[in-house]
């Protein structure tokens, strides 16, 4: 199955941000979970561990199709080899994550899933599909190089801005200091996938017919970017402060 996730460097940054968002009993109540260790470390493990357990394979996206104006379950989360989808996964592991019987191995498992996979539902191609899975299947050059669509919007664009995970997240708390908190944690998986849906259509895919990506394609979309590792921080904040208060 094609390579589906932001990559290290938007995941460790949704994570760091998110962690300074949360209450301190919050973060606290994480850490014992985790070991020490703080979200940013933990932030990729659901991609390490998707070979020896493929059937997490399909939770990090969720495949709506490109001309779809909604989501529909029974077309696109189907159980089927590989898992379902990332709404339907996140589910799934709050409901463990807020489980207080449940075994702590397996709660701190949940936390892990829930870190990386509130980030991936805010990839826009991780939530538009034109039967191309989800932009892997377009070839494109970003500055010259090589690459796919997918690929550009996973860690391409962040890569082009030239700047490391510190500055990153410095440039995406800018951003939330901005705009208003409560609106926008707000909403469900499902609001927030047809939001990516919506700026996979409007940005990610509104590529030239050369498919030739230049500085006028980063220039547009990296802002694109940006709030969407901001909405995945804030809404990562506002379901850990309610799963682990």
């Amino acid at each position: 199955m094609p390579a589906r996730a932001w990559g290290p460097l938007a995941h460790r940054v949704v994570a760091r941000v998110a962690e300074a968002r949360l209450l301190p009993t919050t973060r606290a109540h994480a850490r014992a979970l985790l070991g020490g260790a703080a979200l940013a470390d933990v932030a990729t493990w659901a991609d390490d561990v998707r070979e020896a357990r493929p059937e997490t394979a399909r939770w990090h996206f969720v495949d709506i199709p490109v001309g779809a104006r909604s989501y529909r379950p029974s077309r696109d989360c189907a159980p089927r080899r590989g898992g379902d989808c990332a709404i339907a996964a996140i589910a799934r592991e709050r409901a463990v994550l807020v489980d207080a019987r449940a075994p702590r191995a397996r709660r701190a498992e949940a936390l892990r899933f829930v870190v990386h996979l509130v980030a991936d539902l805010h990839q826009p191609l991780h939530c538009a599909d034109d039967h191309d899975h989800g932009g892997n299947d377009v070839a494109v050059t970003l500055l010259g190089e090589p690459t796919n669509l997918h690929a550009v919007w996973d860690s391409g664009l962040l890569a082009a801005a030239g700047h490391g995970e510190r500055a990153t997240a410095r440039r995406v708390t800018a951003w939330l200091a901005a705009h208003a908190a409560e609106p926008l944690a707000a909403g469900t998986a499902v609001d927030w996938a047809l939001e990516a849906h919506r700026a996979a259509v409007e940005h990610a895919y509104a590529i030239p017919r050369s498919h030739r990506l230049g500085r006028a394609y980063v220039a547009a979309n990296l802002p694109v970017v940006d709030r969407q590792l901001a909405l995945a921080a804030a809404r990562l904040a506002a379901v850990l402060n309610a799963d682990l208060p």
